[in-house]
């Protein structure tokens, strides 16, 4: 069943049920169970909701035993995580949990690290590597359970978030192969601490795990999560391919959640990395679709914040058409909600939309303490962009210090990571940091820091932040009355632009460069535009 389709599994499974007498619960009980249990789960993968609920209610009838009803309950509780009912799923998830003895709630969370810390380190990677594999099946779908309160809180309930990674590891004591994910992942919601070096050797004992144990369940999540770690310490552009496995890995095993994550990853990471926009747009399609095809809207909401940037760049300007579901999730989910208002803010921030940029970086702030708080790549990209606007702001607003320092916060945190990938963090970095010495009207410093972040940024094959080096290093030397070296930036920070495909951007640097050679009169100045119905792919 593994490596079929899903579509075809269900359609078999759903004929053998047909063909059970009507005595087959009492006759038949193993097999009819086993055989609902596998058509529930190829519905739920297939996004055939209405056909779970009927599966689901005849096993949670008929079951002998609360542990026989724990996979239909399981299924049951992805479909509403899913769904705009996220809420719930965590509410039902906590309850079965309950009746299951486990309890994840707590007060102290920093002694509860602590003795995690104390855990992990009382063991060496080789006893973690031939430890026993968990056999106990009502362990094993509690772990289930618990790994979808993991995302589910991540969304809703941040806070609780490291109880339930914490409670994962000590249930498990290394016998199950997505458990130094869990561990990865503490030190993401870590990101205090900042110790990606760590998190990176989890990565690599967790896929090491994974090849030892054999089992393909998991697979999704592992890359998923070891991914956004890499991410941190590989060059990015070299991480993309990994998702593309992730996806495929999930889809085999029918984990329709973690493919669509896994796509949502790569089309984030692909965006971050620069890659032609028009293909991102592609993309962006693909996964869309699919999130209709499964019943994913939560994440089908995130997929099209992606998919409005980048048409916004291309010139297309398409805004989403959300669901009456999807809706519900804006107006319910803060996580969500604060992505959206972080990618209007960055397309505002692009377009030089000084007043919406401020609106929605505001309410990007607001909803902070409710957000998740874990370093997921998106996050990195979400800190580079904050610090850009709170500095532009700061240059502008009465309210100087309050943005000044949000800016040096995130430059702070730029430079952390540039130490553990100076590929995809250095230019951010000094970006961040010519932006402060303008704020500072050390010039000087802010001239080297612009040539250094666009020099790295060429050098690391980022061409659309090479752009926008070039085109805030032109803002910087218009600001100081250096016409002809500002034009020349612009020049430059269009041709990068139109090599990304942000042809609305193009258009839109046309028009204020034009502009300013007019008003300042400099006929010596020479507009060299690459033709706009041209996007180089």
């Amino acid at each position: 069943m593994e490596m079929s389709d899903f579509g075809a599994a269900y359609s078999c499974f759903d004929n053998g049920i047909s063909f059970l007498r009507k005595k087959h619960w009492k006759e038949h009980y193993t097999l009819s169970l086993e055989l609902f249990n596998l058509a529930a789960k190829c519905a739920l993968t297939n996004g055939d909701i209405v056909s779970l609920e009927l599966f689901s209610q005849q096993v949670l009838r008929e079951s002998q035993s609360f542990e026989d009803k724990l996979n239909l309950l399981y299924f049951e509780t992805c479909a509403l995580a899913y769904s705009s009912r996220l809420a719930k799923s965590i509410e039902k998830g906590l309850d079965i949990l309950s009746k299951l003895g486990i309890e994840v709630q707590g007060t102290n969370v920093e002694a509860r690290v602590q003795e995690t810390k104390d855990l992990l380190s009382a063991h060496t990677d080789d006893e973690i590597l031939n430890s026993k594999q968990m056999t106990d099946p009502t362990m094993i779908i509690a772990m289930k359970f618990l790994g979808k309160l993991e995302i589910g809180m991540t969304h809703l309930m941040p806070k609780s978030v490291l109880y339930v990674t914490i409670k994962i590891i000590e249930l498990d004591k290394w016998n199950e192969p997505s458990v130094p994910v869990r561990v990865c992942l503490l030190w993401l919601l870590l990101s205090q601490a900042g110790n990606i070096n760590k998190g990176y050797h989890y990565v690599k004992l967790a896929l090491s795990l994974l090849d030892k144990v054999g089992s393909r369940e998991n697979v999704g999540e592992v890359i998923f999560v070891c991914t956004q770690v890499k991410s941190y310490v590989e060059p990015l552009q070299a991480t993309l391919e990994y998702h593309h496995e992730g996806y495929a890995a999930a889809m085999a095993s029918g984990d329709s959640s973690q493919a669509i994550l896994n796509l949502l990853a790569l089309n984030s990471s692909s965006f971050f990395a620069g890659e032609n926009l028009q293909r991102i747009q592609e993309q962006c399609d693909i996964t869309i679709q699919l999130c209709e095809e499964r019943k994913q809207v939560i994440f089908m909401v995130q997929a099209q914040q992606f998919q409005r940037s980048s048409s916004k760049l291309i010139g297309t300007g398409e805004e989403p058409k959300y669901s009456s579901e999807g809706r519900d999730i804006l107006a319910s989910n803060s996580s969500v909600l604060r992505s959206c208002h972080y990618h209007t803010a960055y397309v505002s921030f692009i377009f030089r939309s000084y007043d919406d940029a401020i609106e929605n970086i505001e309410k990007y702030f607001a909803l902070q303490e409710t957000t998740w708080g874990n370093l997921f790549l998106a996050h990195a990209y979400h800190a580079f962009y904050i610090g850009l606007i709170s500095f532009w702001v700061a240059r502008k607003s009465r309210e100087e210090q309050q943005w000044y320092q949000r800016g040096n916060k995130t430059k702070l945190a730029l430079k952390r990571w540039a130490q553990s990938s100076q590929w995809s963090f250095e230019n951010k970095w000094y970006l961040l940091e010519a932006e402060e010495s303008f704020c500072n009207n050390d010039f000087d410093a802010a001239k080297t820091y612009y040539e250094k972040a666009v020099s790295s940024a060429k050098s690391h094959k980022f061409v659309h932040e090479e752009a926008l080096a070039c085109e805030l290093a032109a803002y910087f030397y218009l600001e100081l009355g250096e016409i002809n070296k500002s034009v020349e930036y612009f020049l430059r920070a269009h041709e990068r632009y139109h090599e990304w495909g942000a042809i609305g951007k193009c258009n839109s640097l046309f028009k204020f460069v034009g502009g300013i050679i007019k008003f300042h009169n400099y006929p010596s100045v020479s507009l060299c535009w690459i033709p706009l119905n041209k996007i180089r792919r």
